[in-house]
């Protein structure tokens, strides 16, 4: 089965305010921006995404990364993106290498703290089972949605 993201970018003048997720909720939200009488001549743009079964599938069709900084990135916008992973700690990165047969880093958090440095990721505020967590960035999101 494909997952499948939806989002609905609203724009007004110099405002402009974009959801993602299920269709449900992404229609209800938008529902909820334009219901106000305020918002009559927003401009929508909207378009749905398909996410590959398997994470596996998902490398590949980013053209299977070499780079752990690469890899990591698009392990954690797989996360976001089907898994529904808001925050992710190093031990989520770690079972997406174990997932996907792929060589582990000797040192994952430097991976990931270099990825920061990027604007890829930015430290969360709070830890996830006890250990620090990040979020992916816009930066981030864009970078794997440009790959290949």
């Amino acid at each position: 089965m494909t997952n499948m993201t939806y989002r609905i970018r609203v724009k007004k003048g110099d405002l402009e305010v974009e959801v993602e997720g299920d269709k449900q909720w992404v229609e209800g939200k938008f529902e909820e921006l334009t219901s106000e009488k305020s918002y009559a001549s927003v401009t929508v743009e909207s378009h749905a995404q398909a996410m590959p079964n398997t994470l596996v599938e998902f490398l590949e069709a980013k053209g299977n990364p070499q780079k752990h900084t690469e890899l990591i990135t698009v392990f954690a916008y797989w996360l976001l993106k089907a898994e529904r992973m808001e925050n992710f700690n190093v031990k989520d990165i770690i079972s997406c290498y174990d997932k996907t047969r792929r060589a582990k880093p000797s040192n994952a958090n430097q991976i990931i703290n270099s990825n920061v440095r990027y604007n890829m990721f930015a430290q969360a505020s709070d830890k996830k089972e006890g250990y620090m967590a990040w979020f992916l960035t816009h930066t981030g999101e864009q970078f794997v949605e440009k790959m290949k």
